[in-house]
């Protein structure tokens, strides 16, 4: 973490950035920058995770590969920000096969979570797929 933040504090101040509960408390921030929470392992217990795991595929495929649809371009600044970034964190993610259960879920809940504002601006089918994702 830079300058000596704690990944709670870190989440803490991502989330109050982002109008979120607070409250909640952080486990920790994983290897690839995604918040974990305590309620997620019932999301784990509770989920079809090989599902789950191709559906954010499908996703990144769908926005960002090579970004050949212009999905990206045509995202309003603020929903590139909110939505690409995450996304591409997960892309990164998911070029590896020694993820947790818990990475996956974050991930995935994190890119639920930043698309939520923007699926009005999103076409149907990326709605969609976003909508299977965990919150």
């Amino acid at each position: 973490m830079p300058d000596g933040l704690q990944p709670e504090t870190a989440a803490a101040g991502h989330q109050a950035l982002r109008g979120h509960d607070v409250s909640r408390e952080c486990l920790r921030i994983n290897r690839f920058g995604f918040a974990e929470y305590d309620d997620m392992a019932g999301i784990v217990r509770e989920t079809d995770l090989p599902a789950m795991a191709e559906t954010l595929r499908q996703i990144v495929e769908l926005v960002l590969a090579e970004d050949e649809s212009g999905l990206v371009e045509a995202m309003t600044m603020e929903a590139q920000a909110d939505f690409a970034v995450p996304l591409g964190m997960a892309a990164e993610m998911l070029r590896g096969d020694r993820n947790s259960d818990m990475e996956l879920v974050a991930a995935a809940c994190t890119v639920r979570y930043s698309a939520e504002r923007h699926m009005d601006e999103f076409p149907r089918g990326l709605a969609t797929l976003l909508r299977r994702l965990p919150r």
